[in-house]
């Protein structure tokens, strides 16, 4: 399981300082897994307690068995890297999406669309964008009001016209555009529900919306230069996933009417 999974997972349970430690060691993963804990605590300028702390939140008896699992993922992603073909990858960001979205529960998401007059959408970049009119074309489908925002500009002009009875959903790939941070710090002061959807990491729009979640899309190599690539087939299975979701939700709601 991936480390990214299991700070999602544990999410709730993690305070400022724990976050801090953990967005060092998901920029340094490579390195983490020769470091002790002292060597660690005093790279993050924090007690050896406090590591410790962490790494039962996560799950894991101690530091140890920490270090153990970084171990592994480390050589995990090392095969992959040189193994696996770009079949083999699109199938794995397939699976890991799919098989990460099966750990989340989605009761508090499907509520939220449910109870929200209107959902307002935007995407950071154009494939994000594709995969969000999918989703807002099927909410539709289940009388659900979504508005896709196409550009920066509209997003800005509708932002007073979005209240609490409404919710967002901003999907992006590194979770770090700079020019919509504002808009998210503006939904937090009003409390409006915002949901993001990323790439794994410890990015600004997932410790700055009310709920996150992810999914994956790992680099491979295309052409005769053997460009650096990714695809976002990740992204429209969550999509999927969430567009299922709901309507397996609105189904059993409509079992009580």
């Amino acid at each position: 399981m991936k480390l990214q999974i299991l700070i999602h997972q544990h999410h709730s349970d993690l305070s400022t300082l724990d976050r801090d430690i953990l967005s060092y060691i998901l920029k340094n993963e490579d390195t983490i897994s020769k470091l002790n804990i002292i060597d660690l605590a005093e790279r993050v300028h924090v007690s050896k307690s406090s590591i410790l702390r962490l790494t039962k939140k996560l799950g894991f008896s101690g530091y140890s068995e920490f270090k153990y699992f970084m171990r592994n993922q480390q050589k995990e992603e090392q095969v992959k890297r040189h193994d696996k073909s770009i079949f083999d990858k699109q199938m794995d960001d397939i699976l890991a999406t799919l098989n990460y979205m099966n750990k989340v529960d989605l009761r508090v998401i499907n509520k939220l669309f449910d109870d929200s007059k209107t959902i307002y959408c935007y995407a950071t970049g154009f494939s994000q964008k594709k995969a969000i009119e999918e989703f807002s074309k099927m909410m539709l489908s289940m009388e659900k009001r979504v508005i896709v925002l196409p550009n920066k500009t509209e997003f800005d002009m509708v932002m007073p016209m979005i209240t609490k009875e409404d919710c967002v959903i901003i999907a992006s790939l590194s979770g770090e555009t700079e020019n919509i941070k504002e808009n998210i710090s503006t939904f937090s002061i009003r409390k409006i529900p915002v949901l993001s959807l990323t790439a794994p990491g410890d990015n600004y729009f997932a410790r700055h919306t009310t709920y996150h979640l992810t999914y994956f899309c790992d680099f491979f190599q295309i052409g005769r230069k053997k460009i650096p690539s990714q695809s976002l087939i990740g992204l429209n299975c969550l999509i999927d996933y969430l567009i299922r979701s709901y309507g397996q939700f609105t189904l059993k709601e409509s079992d009580y009417d």
